[in-house]
């Protein structure tokens, strides 16, 4: 063979051979908005028990669309599986600025508290939600006999001053 068809083979196999690649990316490209991945309470469950590391959790939480369940009963879930507070905080910290917040009251802050969730994670929790809470004599008094800490106590009725402190339609002019 003299080199100049080896040279217009060897342009000819670097030309099928980039064809393919480019079909490759097009095709990966095609199927990664296909199936979309949400991540879940059970995906981030997941991803701890199979000793992905935590930074590369935390990560993912930042980069990928969510649909965590952050009620208390979906954050006593995620104590109960070992889920460390900080991937909690970031998956409580995930949820979109305009999203619906969720309405706490006693009950719920109880809840939390008797499924051992830490003092930071009730507190976050109370940040980033509407507060309903019953904060009258016997409201504190139920809030102290189920062990709910003076902390919180203290954020619940910061919430609470700040919600009635928050006008919901805008003043009229005379």
């Amino acid at each position: 063979m003299n080199y100049s068809a080896l040279k217009s083979c060897a342009r000819s196999l670097l030309f099928a051979i980039c064809l393919v690649a480019a079909s490759a990316v097009t095709a990966r490209a095609q199927a990664g908005t296909a199936g979309i991945e949400v991540l879940t309470n059970e995906s981030i469950t997941q991803m701890v028990l199979g000793k992905v590391p935590k930074d590369l959790i935390l990560t993912k939480i930042r980069t990928t669309k969510a649909a965590f369940d952050l009620t208390p009963t979906g954050l006593i879930g995620l104590h109960a599986s070992k889920v460390a507070d900080d991937v909690v905080k970031a998956m409580i910290q995930a949820t979109p600025s305009g999203a619906t917040k969720e309405t706490l009251n006693d009950d719920a802050i109880i809840q939390m508290v008797n499924g051992q969730l830490s003092k930071e994670i009730i507190l976050l929790k109370i940040q980033a939600a509407k507060a309903d809470y019953d904060l009258t004599t016997s409201g504190i008094i139920k809030l102290n006999q189920n062990k709910v800490s003076q902390d919180v106590i203290k954020a619940m009725m910061a919430a609470t001053a700040a919600t009635a402190a928050t006008p919901t339609t805008p003043p009229r002019r005379p």
